[in-house]
């Protein structure tokens, strides 16, 4: 468990103090002021409030809440956010542990090597590393430990522990609408694991059925407040063929560490040890590696965008194969130095993997403080009415105006004093952009007194600030005025992107 737990919080020290990115702005702005009393709304309604422009179709209490718990220690740091996220990656680690050992029936080194593949996972840093990933390993924690309760349950008979896993369920069911699965996951379960007789009777469903109402009445509900069950309409041929293409990506980023990395030769490894392990340990094999995969992988077919946090829950079947191998091994004398080394060197190149995509979340946020630090600056110094034209990274800054510009981010509101625009992907409301955009532009050239225009741009390696103003170039008035006259929102980004990466570097 030690063992586990350092595996899974070392990698992300680094993370601790590091600042806001991309969708975090817009979380942190809304949730973080939000009273107590809120939290029974947040069950019959959207989280975000619709900041993005739209309604999303997420009820989600439970992740709200920990935004005001993290906002106590002072909404504008990131630490009480970042501590969340490292904690629940520990505690996903240990529950793995505890399903490999108790549940799989694996070995303690079997079992311990499971976890620690799950925890060292590169495909987890954006789950962990990122504020906003925690909507993913949050929902996976309440899954997981309603599992191993039902598990133990079933092993025991001791009704508390099915009535623990019923409650936590609910809390699942309400942190993301992924475990709608969790059902068939049971189902499966009994009939691999515990090898339970399929029965048409009421007897024989009367176990899933506290978990089957939830889900229902989780789905009616969704129903009655956006109109879709399970965002159904997002079905179609071609998400179809997209999603197929996704979990082939989401496969080589598990396993390999990249969606670059799979050779033939890697990919027939993998294939030779599922058939291995099916001779061996067929239950094991089929219910945590296929089954549980799939029912991992199946929400992604109406995400309809790719992230990696996506297979968080997910990953546990590959996690479970490797400690399944590991342990299959080590009972044969012959191969258990073999299975020994090769365990280690799994985990060894899993553990460089990751501490380079902290290394690239490290660098992400670290860009993201600067930017905020120096848009206030050039904010504050400007006169008002000044018009700023930002690009920052869009691996940091996606999705952050406008939040960026109001508290807790920077101290005092900076829309009031000056105009901001922006290349779409960092505007909030994707919809929205293009009017808003032409609106400011518009209001500012028809000010009197003629505020000043400033063009400020930083880089994605080390945050390098490039700035221009009209009394150092007049013509950048000039070319407002030729933007605002494109006619169409691709043509207006591209504009507004032209004119940031011709910058020059700022003095320092």
């Amino acid at each position: 468990m030690l063992l586990v737990c350092l595996a899974a919080v070392v990698p992300y020290l680094p993370t601790i103090n590091d600042y806001f990115v991309r969708d975090d702005f817009g979380v942190v702005w809304l949730l973080a002021q939000k009273p107590w009393s809120y939290f029974p709304r947040w069950f019959v309604s959207s989280w975000m409030d619709g900041i993005w422009g739209f309604t999303p179709d997420e009820i989600r209490p439970f992740p709200a809440i920990t935004y005001q718990v993290a906002a106590l220690w002072g909404a504008a740091s990131p630490v009480a956010n970042h501590l969340m996220n490292v904690a629940l990656h520990a505690g996903n680690g240990l529950l793995v542990l505890a399903i490999a050992r108790v549940v799989a029936g694996l070995g303690l080194v079997g079992a311990t090597c499971a976890a620690l593949v799950f925890v060292l996972l590169p495909s987890q840093a954006e789950s962990v590393a990122w504020v906003t990933g925690r909507v993913d390993s949050m929902p996976a924690f309440f899954y997981l430990a309603a599992f191993l309760l039902y598990a133990l349950w079933r092993q025991r008979g001791d009704a508390r522990l099915y009535q623990a896993s019923v409650a936590i369920f609910f809390v699942a069911l309400f942190t993301k609408q992924n475990a709608i699965t969790f059902g068939p996951a049971l189902v499966l379960y009994d009939l691999v694991i515990g090898r339970r007789p399929l029965q048409p009777s009421l007897a024989w469903v009367r176990p899933y059925a506290p978990f089957a109402l939830l889900t229902i009445g989780y789905l009616a509900l969704r129903f009655a407040l956006f109109g879709e069950v399970a965002r159904e309409s997002q079905l179609s041929a071609a998400n179809l063929e997209y999603f197929f293409s996704l979990v082939e990506r989401h496969l080589r980023r598990m396993m390999f560490g990249d969606v670059s990395y799979g050779s033939p030769a890697l990919w027939i490894l993998v294939v030779l040890l599922v058939a291995v392990l099916l001779r061996a340990a067929p239950r094991v094999t089929l219910f945590f590696g296929v089954a549980w995969w799939v029912l991992g992988v199946a929400p992604v077919l109406v995400a309809v965008y790719e992230s990696p946090r996506h297979i968080y829950l997910a990953s546990l079947a590959w996690a479970m194969l490797i400690g399944l191998a590991l342990d299959t091994a080590s009972r044969r004398r012959a191969l258990y130095r073999a299975a020994g080394v090769a365990a280690a060197l799994v985990l060894a190149v899993y553990s460089w993997q990751l501490v380079k995509a902290v290394g690239e979340w490290d660098a992400r946020e670290r860009v993201s403080r600067k930017a905020v630090f120096e848009l206030q600056r050039e904010a504050l110094a400007a006169p008002p009415g000044a018009l700023i034209i930002a690009a920052a990274p869009v691996q940091s800054w996606e999705w952050a105006l406008p939040f960026v510009l109001r508290p807790p981010f920077v101290s005092t509101p900076l829309e009031p004093r000056v105009s901001v625009i922006t290349p779409q992907l960092l505007h909030c409301c994707r919809s929205e952009w293009e009017s808003f955009t032409r609106e400011t532009m518009r209001s500012w050239l028809g000010r009197t007194g003629r505020p000043p225009v400033i063009a400020v741009r930083w880089d994605a390696e080390r945050g390098a600030l490039f700035r221009k103003t009209e009394r150092e170039e007049p013509y950048l008035r000039a070319l407002v005025e030729v933007i605002v006259q494109t006619d169409s929102a691709a043509a207006l980004d591209r504009a507004i992107l032209n004119l940031v990466n011709r910058l020059p570097a700022a003095e320092q």
